[in-house]
């Protein structure tokens, strides 16, 4: 009778340990997660300010330059300025020696000479005076010429540190749950055509710097007067260039479409060059371009799109608008048409625009600009 208990006594220990290690297995689950989301903030704040410390480096860089150029300018004026006054000197005083030694045999020629020489003396004597009134001084023109200069050589290099404080900051976990920080303004992997002039590289949308791919629905002509589809030979040439090769994209800006402006390379060749050399696209014109003269050799070569007779992709889009014009009501050739519960606005030149039909009574409209379709709440249908 004395050794009589409960049958539950003997557990009531075992569940509180239980229940308190499953209690502090979660209150260390819960302070590792704190410790590992402020050590992804600290990274995050560390990203930041190398890229505010990115930004005003690249301020006091050309602010210091600005300042060096000015500095150059002037020396180099006062360089020629003091070199200017010391040929006077010598050739005064040269022109005094040979006149007092040769004073009797230069006689008669200083008579013969003393009016045009009297009257280019007056000249002399006016040009500080005029120089002084005239509003672009010396020192303009050698600024102006070192800025065109530094634009020209060193403009890729400063445009790509704006690049460094404009990219992106990718925060990927680590193999040890740290956190690794990549700043650059490089796209690079693998690439897919999707126009001639527009490819997906590592899964971003890239539009080709410094060229123009014809338009999907432009006609071009062979030297036989018959049509070929040139737009997909573009796409077909780009696919060819980058088809399981490695691409490095080099940002430079953005489009309307939210795409990647970039200038990209392959195997060390630059795109653009291979595709305008080939006759797949057009240049496009630039003061600093470099592909006028490989577009030059491609209309001479008569290749690609040059073998017949063919119009720049602006100039064909502006006939396109100008005969959508005629046929569309108030001369808004816009088509703007809901499709489920999105809004688009189709071009006249754009794949969708034969397709497309405006129903007043479903909300769709015509538009004369895509200023007008934005504000409207319409979106491109040619994004990609």
């Amino acid at each position: 009778m004395f050794g009589w208990r409960r049958r539950s006594e003997g557990f009531e220990w075992r569940e509180y340990v239980r229940t308190t290690v499953l209690v502090r297995r979660a209150d260390r689950q819960r302070r590792a997660e704190d410790i590992r989301v402020a050590a992804v903030e600290k990274v995050k704040n560390a990203a930041d300010a190398g890229v505010g410390a990115g930004r005003a480096g690249v301020a006091a860089a050309r602010s210091k330059l600005s300042r060096l150029l000015s500095f150059l300018g002037e020396a180099l004026l006062d360089f020629a300025v003091a070199a200017f006054a010391e040929l006077s000197r010598w050739g005064k005083f040269f022109w005094e020696v040979v006149r007092d030694s040769l004073g009797a045999l230069l006689q008669p020629l200083r008579e013969v000479l003393r009016v045009p020489v009297d009257a280019a003396r007056n000249k002399a004597k006016m040009m500080p005076d005029v120089a002084r009134n005239f509003p672009i001084k010396a020192h303009h023109l050698v600024t102006a010429a070192l800025a065109i200069g530094l634009i020209y050589a060193g403009g890729p290099m400063l445009r790509s540190a704006d690049g460094v404080g404009a990219s992106a900051v990718d925060i990927a976990p680590g193999t040890s749950g740290s956190q690794q920080v990549t700043i650059s303004s490089e796209i690079s992997g693998q690439a897919a055509a999707i126009t001639g002039d527009v490819m997906r590289v590592d899964g971003t949308t890239v539009r080709v710097d410094g060229i123009e791919a014809p338009s999907a629905l432009q006609p071009c002509f062979r030297a036989n007067g018959r049509k070929w589809n040139c737009a997909a030979a573009a796409r077909s040439g780009l696919s060819k260039i980058v088809r399981g090769r490695v691409v490095t994209c080099t940002r430079s800006g953005q489009d309307d479409a939210g795409r990647v402006i970039a200038r990209c390379t392959v195997d060390g060749s630059d795109i653009a060059t291979l595709l305008v050399r080939n006759g797949y696209v057009f240049a496009v014109s630039s003061y600093f371009s470099s592909l006028g003269s490989e577009e030059t050799a491609a209309r001479n070569a008569k290749a690609g799109i040059w073998q017949g007779e063919v119009v720049r992709p602006q100039a064909w889009r502006d006939q396109t608008w100008e005969a959508a014009k005629r046929q569309a009501p108030d001369g808004c050739p816009i088509k703007g048409v809901v499709r489920a519960s999105s809004k688009v606005y189709a071009l006249p030149w754009s794949d969708a625009y034969a397709g497309a039909k405006v129903r007043p009574e479903r909300g769709e409209r015509w538009f004369c600009s895509e200023d007008e379709a934005k504000a409207a709440g319409f979106s491109s249908s040619d994004r990609s």
